[in-house]
């Protein structure tokens, strides 16, 4: 697919421009030239912001209602506007009627429902208080509860919802909510790097009579090595071991990593000596290991001879690459190769991505070098280490050098995830040119580039969008329709704030409806912020005006 300013766009539905006159500071007669849907959305915005300042005014209270009638003029895009502030000016009734609409019609899907009462209409509420509201919109049948909304926030949600199930789960009244829910919100707050905040979901658990298992307690001691939380991780362990929980590399691993990201290499090296150790022993795994205070439990595990010495080797030169510990990285890889150790491809990969980050390509490049006449490790599986890392260092055209040098004598067995990182390169260097030509060239050599995948597209578009060339992103995102690829939320958004900055903004309020019912919002808040930020930009609402009770 060759992109060009003229293809034609996929527009379903004509809109014309969204609402000028959004909140002005007075109430002015919207212009003639909107149509109706909008001259109507206009109509209710001026009662809402009029019953922000008195609430009981009747006679606004009537006009709304008469207009809130008129539902066949209710798309879901405009129904989640009125919703959002109607419920800041607490018409919770009317919020609700509205919500009930859309769950019947079927056009916005539960989850969003769901999160539409959770932020809005019961923002300050217990669980229970939302459920409840839930059950008055969406009637007898109960698809979707609290627990769903857990398990879909913990799987797709950010750091802002998963707080917020958080807040909400801490206020108490939390019957609805079953075990696997907490066991998934300790997870997702061990992912995001808020181990104590998973902490205190651990302790709800265990106060509420459930029993917290071996893996649960694993994340939390990963997460707090992290974050070089050590006291934190020690009284983990100690659970873990008092649990019979199997002591291995990954615990190991993950305090390796810790302790040197933290600089506390001593320690690091004084715990890679035990583990490397060959005597034999009892294993560090047996029920009933008395583990004093005072010291860190995990010099004090039976661990010599239990994980098997490349294992540790592995971990522990990782832990240094990751920590941009070179030199001390480089003694240990010898000491490997010359103990006739043959490490796996990951501590090549480790060892070429900490030389780049540190600047020092050309020895990156001479390791490969000579790592690919040794013979020992894939060309291609090494060599897709440097091109990445020379990707994120700005440099896409030494990138590509090696990149077909490789495919020409060697070939990869996986080219599409290297060549994305090329493209991206391009991109990231504002080289749209290089970029295009790339791509171009990589749909005529799918052979041995690989075939383009969503990511590629999402690359095209996304770089697009960056250099205000709306008109190609419009082709390549309707090219990803088209081919039945999966989009999702963030690609719409991208697109969407593409098209307002071009000034299109009634084709961008249309590709915010069809994302809304083609179920690519799962959180309420985001859709706010994309509506406002994007009207807040354009001038096309003041929200500074609004004044909400």
């Amino acid at each position: 697919m060759k992109l060009c300013s003229s293809s034609p766009l996929h527009l379903r539905r004509p809109f014309c421009s969204l609402f000028s006159a959004y909140f002005s500071t007075e109430i002015n007669p919207p212009p003639p030239s909107l149509p109706p849907r909008f001259l109507y959305l206009q109509s209710v915005l001026d009662q809402i912001k009029l019953l922000s300042r008195n609430p009981n005014n009747y006679s606004s209270l009537t006009t709304l209602d008469s207009l809130l009638a008129k539902t066949h003029l209710l798309d879901s895009a405009t129904s989640l506007v009125l919703i959002d502030y109607l419920s800041q000016i607490k018409k919770l009734g009317r919020s609700k009627t509205m919500i009930s609409r859309l769950k019947s019609r079927g056009s916005v899907s539960d989850p969003f429902l769901y999160g539409l009462v959770f932020d809005f209409l019961v923002e300050d509420g217990t669980i229970n208080d939302v459920e409840n509201v839930w059950a008055e919109v969406g009637g007898s049948v109960k698809s979707f509860n609290f627990s769903n909304y857990v398990i879909l926030v913990c799987k797709f949600g950010g750091v802002d919802e998963i707080k917020d199930v958080y807040e909400r789960i801490l206020m108490g009244v939390a019957s609805v909510l079953d075990r696997q829910s907490y066991v998934a919100l300790s997870g997702a707050l061990c992912n995001v790097n808020e181990g104590l905040l998973a902490k205190n979901i651990v302790k709800e658990m265990y106060e509420r009579g459930m029993a917290v298992d071996g893996w649960t307690y694993f994340l939390l001691f990963q997460c707090f090595c992290r974050n070089g939380d050590f006291d934190e991780a020690d009284l983990v362990l100690r659970k873990l071991v008092k649990n019979g929980f199997i002591i291995d590399i990954c615990i190991y691993g993950s305090f390796l990593h810790g302790l040197c990201k933290s600089g506390k290499l001593r320690e690091a090296n004084k715990l890679f000596q035990k583990l490397i150790k060959r005597s034999p022993v009892r294993g560090s795994n047996e029920r009933g290991v008395v583990l004093k205070e005072g010291r860190r439990a995990i010099f004090q595990l039976n661990c010599e001879g239990v994980v098997p010495e490349m294992m540790a080797y592995e971990s522990y030169f990782r832990a240094l690459c990751n920590a941009g510990k070179l030199d001390e990285a480089e003694i240990l890889f010898k000491k490997m190769m010359k103990g006739r150790i043959l490490p796996e491809i990951c501590v090549y990969g480790s060892f070429i991505k900490a030389l780049i980050r540190a600047g020092r390509d050309k020895d990156a490049i001479k390791f490969f070098n000579v790592q690919k006449k040794k013979g020992l490790v894939r060309v291609d599986e090494i060599g897709r280490h440097v091109i990445m890392g020379l990707c994120e260092k700005g440099k896409a055209d030494d990138a590509l050098r090696l990149f077909e040098e490789i495919v020409m004598v060697n070939g990869f067995v996986n080219s599409s995830n290297v060549c994305n990182s090329i493209l991206q390169s391009y991109w990231k260097e504002s080289r749209v040119a290089k970029a295009e030509l790339f791509f171009e060239r990589w749909q005529l050599h799918k052979y041995n580039y690989g075939r383009p995948d969503v990511v590629t597209y999402t690359i095209m578009l996304n770089g697009y969008c960056s250099h205000n060339d709306v008109l190609k992103a419009l082709v390549v995102f309707e090219e990803m329709l088209k081919s039945k690829m999966v989009v999702n939320g963030a690609l719409y958004e991208r697109l969407i704030r593409g098209l307002c900055d071009s000034g299109r903004v009634n084709e961008a309020f249309q590709y915010l409806n069809d994302m809304i019912e083609n179920g690519h919002f799962l959180f309420c808040k985001r859709w706010r912020a994309l509506f406002r930020s994007i009207l807040s930009i354009h001038g096309l609402i003041n929200l500074e005006a609004v004044q909400m009770q």
